[in-house]
């Protein structure tokens, strides 16, 4: 697996220990102003993140996310029938 953000780290609990890919690593990016469905879905592309199905550009994409709408460009059909 790759892992561009160095987000994988090593979680213990009790004896035993589990990987997890955790959000505070990507301190230059502003995850805390996504929803909490995109910060699964980040944590789900970096875990999932091998250079081939899920790439270092779909995290960005995602990191890049805008809530904004974007400007609706003109119809070409008319307004009334």
């Amino acid at each position: 697996m790759t892992d561009s953000f160095k987000a994988r780290t090593t979680l213990e609990v009790g004896a035993q220990q589990y990987e997890i890919c955790g959000l505070s690593t990507l301190r230059g990016y502003k995850v805390d102003r996504l929803p909490f469905s995109l910060k699964i879905l980040l944590e789900n592309l970096l875990r999932s993140e091998d250079g081939v199905n899920v790439t270092r550009a779909d995290i960005e994409a995602l990191l890049r996310w805008d809530p904004r709408p974007r400007r609706a460009t003109k119809s070409p059909l008319p307004r009334r029938a």
